[in-house]
């Protein structure tokens, strides 16, 4: 890679090119023949983009030895045959469309995943995905990366995802982009700073960089990311980084350093408007405009697929009945009485309330540890646990909260405690695992997925029913990797927390899924059946969801699910039900005993915090969309003698085509930049009219085309320009108003790095050598951020200009 050779940052001492050596010329490198499509100067070399028959690469001048083609003296004669077959080439090669993707064939096209790199590509910088479960979001975020990617070989892209999803977001962009991303954890910081000089920041060498979104928010870990300025940051799932949280302020500690942003999550609103303000709020500088966002539903994309979504009813056993009893009466004893920590001890019964609806056995765990705390209170100290950076905490609740007195007489609340342990464990069969034993022997060894939200109650399911495969947070990521990719190469049963499964895809085998207990949140079942029910799923989905009859679960909880169901497969969205009962609501209804009501424009997303995309934009995805499935279609044979900077001629009978006699002439249009790249491509064909047989000999076919094109050149020019005015002009405004927006992010980005003033002392050499190497880190910064507005500005021209690439002598019919 060039990063691996040479600086990054423009200086007088850059070698200038030959001057045969210009983009759109064939070259050859290393034996090949490739056609150069834009230099870019470094340090102490230029960079080379090349492109051949479907391929990219880029080579370091002069560290490559580069050769331009002989430019053939005089039109070339060919067989009709060959002709067409280079004709082809030809057509391919001008099929280019807008965006810069030239390894995609991975992925299905659809336009509308189009759109956010299309949006991205002409200067809305910001971007929002918030489409539903399962619409292909990390495919969007896939082509935006592309983009970048075939635009600066040589940009540095992070990508922060939750810590289960780093394999899979490494895997769909080498297998459906052919970007190699590298997962940097720990591990590879500490070998990458014993490999590298002392004074290179691993983060500053080209590349694409997944990572944990908790592992890049460490305090050893975020100065030395932000002391780099970033080409594009994905944030996935970002719904868990809003502010005030360390998430949040790491994100947009690099947002504000990275000239593109985009944000991923299917859930953006929970009702919260300074929540959802400080989401969108990531990575905007001085007088930014508010995000792109992108929310689509299945309908408003055309998936049309059936999905059946069944809450069943299961009759809980008396002494289940008898623990859900015990329990709303001490939890609403201490939710009214509760003391100076009332926050703290209601957050308690919010804790013991959601484990009994899951399983006594998630029940009885959190009352023994309740009972534990309180009898230590006063000799220990709760703190937060320090985990291992690939563990997802999906059910780990701090001490501190399950440690909080709730009434203030402590014999009386031990008391209540040991009666709620006693009557925990009385209940022995538990009527939801009775259930789906015998359901899932109906099934007859199809795969289902059973999702929970606590890993004490994921325990139980996986002892009772023998599951194949288990996913929680408390495993490695090597081993939730090797689950996943068990379950989707061979099914089976597999149950699973719903920290542990966040936007994996589950679905090439299993269309079933089964909620053991309904979240508080209605808004994750969503998310539960968007794990099978997404692109790619070629069956219809099964999604049942157990409710304990008569319990705080069937009385409130299900009847807002449901009318979540049923409003989203109506009319396509869900946005006002899924913030309608967020969890501190349920609370306040199942404990509390308010009933759950919201202003009338409570739960909706504040509309001054984004903006939508408009008509056009669908238009131009559209279009982009058959351009790429076009360009698929056509055959890209490889480079042949007949080159690509000659005139190529042939010549046929009219009685063996459908053309009219004359000559078909070919010309290629072109919209260049000042930076040498070429933006737009066009072959058109212009025909004239006249009488002539087909031509026997090479000598006279080279005659007749040159009297032809002679006696008509003003001709030709004036079709071209007809039809090529539009396109150029909107070539122009579309690059004018792309280049302008990145000028001005370019500008506005925050400094990378503070250099203060250092007093000279006794012993402080250490002092000394790192201000010296933040001064040099901040030239080279700025000698970056130089040669960047040089790039753009030199982009801001652009030229257009055409050529006869070709003709085809069509002989009158005898």
């Amino acid at each position: 890679m060039a990063a691996e050779i040479c600086e990054h940052a423009a200086s007088p001492r850059t070698q200038r090119l030959p001057p045969d050596i210009v983009p759109g010329r064939d070259v050859v490198v290393r034996g090949e023949r490739w056609r150069l499509t834009a230099t870019l100067p470094h340090e102490d070399c230029v960079e080379l983009r090349l492109h051949t028959a479907g391929r990219a690469r880029a080579v370091l001048w002069p560290f490559d030895r580069v050769t331009p083609c002989v430019v053939p003296s005089g039109p070339r004669v060919v067989r009709p045959r060959r002709w067409t077959a280079w004709l082809g080439g030809r057509v391919s090669d001008a099929l280019r469309g807008s965006l810069r993707v030239e390894d995609a064939d991975g992925v299905d096209v659809f336009a509308y995943q189009l759109e956010p790199a299309l949006a991205v590509a002409s200067g809305r910088l910001r971007v929002l995905l918030a489409d539903e479960v399962g619409l292909g979001k990390t495919i969007q975020a896939g082509w935006i990366a592309a983009d970048a990617f075939g635009r600066n070989r040589n940009c540095r892209m992070l990508i922060a995802v939750p810590a289960g999803l780093r394999e899979q977001w490494t895997g769909e962009l080498r297998s459906r982009f052919g970007l190699t991303a590298t997962m940097a954890d720990a591990r590879w910081l500490r070998r990458s700073a014993a490999d590298l000089p002392p004074d290179v920041n691993p983060w500053s060498l080209p590349g694409v960089y997944v990572c944990s979104t908790d592992f890049l928010k460490r305090a050893e870990v975020l100065p030395a990311l932000a002391s780099v300025s970033w080409d594009l940051l994905i944030a996935d799932e970002v719904h868990a980084a809003a502010a005030p949280t360390d998430r949040h302020a790491a994100l947009n500690a690099l947002g504000v350093r990275s000239r593109a942003v985009v944000l991923i999550t299917a859930t953006p609103y929970s009702g919260d408007a300074a929540a959802f303000e400080s989401i969108v709020r990531i990575g905007a500088l001085a007088d930014d405009r508010p995000p792109l966002m992108f929310r689509r539903s299945r309908l408003d994309v055309g998936d049309t697929r059936p999905r059946r979504h069944r809450f069943t009813p299961i009759r809980p056993t008396a002494a289940e009945r008898r623990l859900h009893r015990l329990l709303t009466r001490y939890t609403r004893e201490v939710w009214r009485e509760a003391g100076p920590d009332a926050e703290r001890a209601r957050l308690a019964m919010i804790v013991l309330r959601k484990r009994a609806l899951s399983s006594a056995a998630a029940a009885l765990g959190s009352l023994e540890r309740r009972l534990d705390l309180l009898g230590r209170r006063g000799r220990v100290e709760f703190q937060l646990p320090l985990f291992p950076e690939d563990e997802i905490q999906d059910d780990s609740e701090p001490d501190g909260v399950l440690g909080t007195p709730g009434l203030a007489d402590e014999a009386r609340e031990q008391r209540w405690l040991r009666a709620l342990i006693a009557a925990a464990r009385d209940v022995g069969s538990e009527s939801k695992l009775t259930f789906l034993s015998r359901l899932l022997r109906r099934l007859d060894g199809e795969a289902a997925i059973i999702f929970t939200e606590y890993r004490d109650t994921l325990r139980r399911i996986a002892a009772e029913i023998g599951a194949d495969l288990v996913l929680h947070g408390g495993l490695s990521a090597a081993d939730r990797t090797a689950v996943v990719r068990t379950f989707n190469a061979h099914g089976g049963l597999l149950a699973a927390t719903d920290a542990a499964a966040e936007g994996l895809n589950l679905q090439t085998h299993c269309r079933i899924v089964i909620s053991y207990e309904v979240p508080w949140n209605p808004a994750r079942l969503e998310q539960r059946i968007g794990r099978v029910d997404r692109l790619g799923q070629r069956r219809g989905v099964h999604a049942m969801t157990f409710v304990a009859r008569d319990t705080a679960e069937d009385l409130i909880l299900a009847n807002v699910a449901r009318r979540l169901t049923q409003v989203a497969g109506r009319f396509g969205v869900s946005d006002r039900l899924a913030t309608f009962l967020t969890e501190t609501r349920a609370a306040q209804a199942i404990i509390g005993g308010q009933t759950p009501m919201v202003e009338a424009d409570g739960a909706a997303m504040p509309a001054n915090a984004f903006e939508r995309p408009d008509a056009a934009l669908r238009t131009l995805a559209s279009a982009e969309a058959q351009t790429l499935l076009a360009r698929r279609r056509l055959t890209r044979p490889p480079f042949d003698s007949v080159g690509r900077d000659a005139q190529v001629i042939s010549a046929m009978d009219g009685i063996r085509s459908t053309l009219p006699p004359g000559l078909v002439v070919l010309v290629e249009w072109s919209a260049t930049t000042s930076a040498g790249e070429t933006l737009r491509r066009e072959v058109l064909a212009v025909h004239l009219p006249f009488t002539v047989r087909r031509p026997r000999r090479a000598a006279a076919a080279r005659a007749i085309v040159a009297a032809a094109l002679a006696q008509h050149e003003r001709a030709i020019a004036a079709v071209v320009d007809d039809r090529t005015h539009v396109l150029a002009v909107e070539t122009r405004r579309r690059q004018h108003d792309a280049i302008e927006a990145r000028v001005a992010r370019e500008r506005a980005l925050a400094p990378k790095v503070h250099v203060g003033a250092v007093q000279p002392g006794l012993f402080d050499r250490h002092v000394l050598a790192g201000a010296d190497e933040t001064a040099r880190m901040t030239a080279r910064i700025e000698e970056e951020r130089t040669l960047r507005l040089d790039y753009l500005a030199a982009s801001r021209s652009l030229h257009d200009s055409w050529r006869i690439a070709g003709v085809l002598i069509v002989g009158a019919r005898r």
